[in-house]
């Protein structure tokens, strides 16, 4: 008696069923698709504030995701964890000026010193970056096992290179925000369009501080049980959250588009800014790094390069 073996199909339409996934695949587009709506129209509609509401749509394709790939426990442990430890040092550079700089907010409500929303913000933009550096990175998130090479490295090279590309986003909005807007003030102003140096290198601090407790949370798990993988997500799971973080770029040149006429902006220490220049230098820092990187992750992810189908 002849047997045949047929081959796995691959993954082209949203999956059978509930329990594998149906209406997260569905889910997910709705909110990619909100996210490019509103990355093109509400610039160019005269809505401001377009990169912090897209940040939102992270959030919420981070609970349409994070369910399936980590559980329930594991992916409310991560929003703590952002949420926590983000709100931790934002606290404590309001107070001290460490690490990010001297600066206060505008926006309420508050949770002591900083906006509720802000710890909020850094878990949706932290998922996408997250899931961006795993497409990257061919999913070291399971591969953390630290009695192996890949293992050791990787629980250095996943928090770092995802508080990069989460921190890309700050590089490319933080001036527009702050010293045009007025979200929040930084008192001592700064080289960057009133901004200072030192918010960069304490967002990067800040964000892999959080991505590294949660990745020796994964490490610790897969240690103990090297058997216990994560579940699998088809190919389109990693593309919808990079195409998120591609929004961030889109929309910072179709607000470039949308500028209307010369306008200044004025920072706390009496420097005069010209708010169209920050516009087009945002949107040159955004075509430059966001940009690249995501076609990079859509590149591996087209070559199926660690990333199943």
């Amino acid at each position: 008696m002849t047997h045949t073996i047929s081959e796995p199909p691959t993954q082209t339409s949203p999956p059978r069923g509930v329990g594998s996934g149906r209406i997260r695949w569905w889910l997910g587009w709705i909110a990619v698709t909100a996210a490019a709506l509103i990355a093109v129209v509400f610039p160019l509609a005269g809505f401001v504030g377009g990169s912090q509401i897209l940040a939102q749509c992270a959030v919420a394709l981070a609970f349409i995701q994070g369910s399936r790939r980590y559980g329930w426990r594991l992916l409310i442990a991560f929003f703590v964890i952002c949420y926590v430890i983000s709100s931790f040092w934002e606290n404590l550079s309001v107070m001290t000026g460490f690490p990010f700089g001297n600066y206060t907010y505008t926006l309420m409500p508050q949770l002591f010193n900083v906006p509720v929303i802000i710890g909020v913000t850094y878990f949706g933009i932290g998922w996408v970056s997250w899931m961006v550096t795993n497409a990257i990175l061919d999913r070291p998130d399971e591969r953390l096992d630290l009695r192996t090479r890949a293992g050791r490295i990787n629980v250095f090279a996943l928090p770092l290179l995802s508080g990069a590309l989460m921190s890309m986003w700050d590089v490319g909005a933080d001036s527009l925000i702050s010293t045009v807007r007025g979200v929040w003030i930084w008192e001592d102003g700064g080289g960057v369009f009133g901004v200072p140096f030192t918010n960069y290198i304490g967002w990067w601090f800040v964000t892999w501080s959080f991505f590294q407790v949660f990745t020796l949370v994964l490490a610790a798990r897969q240690t103990r049980r090297p058997a216990g993988a994560l579940q699998p997500l088809p190919r389109v799971s990693y593309v919808q959250p990079v195409l998120a973080y591609m929004m961030f770029a889109v929309c910072s040149v179709t607000t470039f588009i949308a500028a209307r006429g010369p306008e200044t902006a004025t920072d706390p220490t009496g420097v005069v800014w010209d708010a169209g220049a920050i516009n087009e230098t945002l949107m040159v820092i955004n075509l430059f790094t966001i940009l690249p990187v995501a076609f990079f992750a859509l590149t591996k992810i087209a070559r199926g390069d660690g990333v199943r189908a």
